[in-house]
């Protein structure tokens, strides 16, 4: 369990400098550090040279800095950084918890529930490049929560989204990342070409198939010899979960 003390270690210290920002003590709103809004910042650049909104420079700067560590190291930053991917995360351990023999989505669904993050995407994007305004602010979790409730957001629909979320987590394993999070998609193309990755000894290995277990995505690690799958967070789960040493190994390949 060495590599999930580090990265909890790591998000819980990130999620505690959100907190900081939120509570306003640093010099830059807590929304500076979103890089999704390097996504949303685009069309107001190309279409008018300004940023829109309370967007600025650092969002896409983040954003371009996050597209690079993809390329390099996969969905890291959803694994040891995010601040809703840990929340997630910690709700599917407590789910863990009551669920003697939890239910998990087939493989068919779970596939065509992660379309409905590419919707989240196109919608979030259309809205804020037609009104100039971040729309979707009342229905996003990062800003709904560290903003507790802040400008833009719509109370009741905002607190239902945050129990929907919140419940689904407790069933399945990082609800929102899985099938809502806008970010995560514009990962995805990305995360298929990150060169740091797991790497499976297929002659040592006994397919017992505990690391799909351990994984919160539910990748299926023990029938693949590269871990190339877009969900992969290198969060290490499967790696310390496997009973047999050195079956599975953090590499870096094409």
């Amino acid at each position: 369990m060495k590599s999930r003390y580090l990265r909890y270690t790591m998000l819980v210290a990130i999620t505690g400098l959100v907190i900081y920002l939120a509570l306003g003590y640093g010099s830059r709103s807590f929304e500076a550090y979103c890089p999704f809004g390097g996504v949303e910042s685009l069309w107001g650049l190309f279409s008018y040279g300004e940023f829109s909104c309370a967007l600025g420079p650092l969002n896409l700067s983040l954003m371009i800095a996050l597209l690079v560590l993809v390329i390099l190291s996969k969905k890291s930053f959803c694994g040891w950084a995010c601040p809703i991917g840990f929340l997630g995360e910690l709700f599917g351990r407590v789910g863990g918890l009551a669920w003697e023999r939890r239910p998990r989505p087939g493989r068919r669904l779970n596939g065509a529930l992660k379309l409905l993050r590419y919707a989240v995407l196109a919608l979030a994007l259309v809205f804020t490049y037609k009104t100039g305004e971040l729309i979707l602010r009342g229905y996003d979790p990062f800003y709904v929560i560290f903003s507790g409730f802040g400008h833009g957001t719509l109370g009741t629909i905002s607190a239902a989204v945050l129990v929907v979320i919140g419940l689904g987590a407790l069933i399945v394993p990082m609800f929102f990342c899985r099938y809502l999070c806008p970010l995560g998609a514009v990962f995805d193309p990305f995360s298929r070409l990150g060169i740091v990755k797991i790497a499976r000894n297929k002659e040592a290995c006994t397919e017992c198939a505990e690391c799909e277990k351990a994984c919160p995505h539910d990748i299926r690690v023990h029938e693949m010899p590269l871990v190339r799958h877009r969900d992969c967070t290198n969060c290490l789960e499967c790696l310390d979960s496997c009973p047999e040493q050195g079956v599975l190994k953090l590499t870096a390949t094409l």
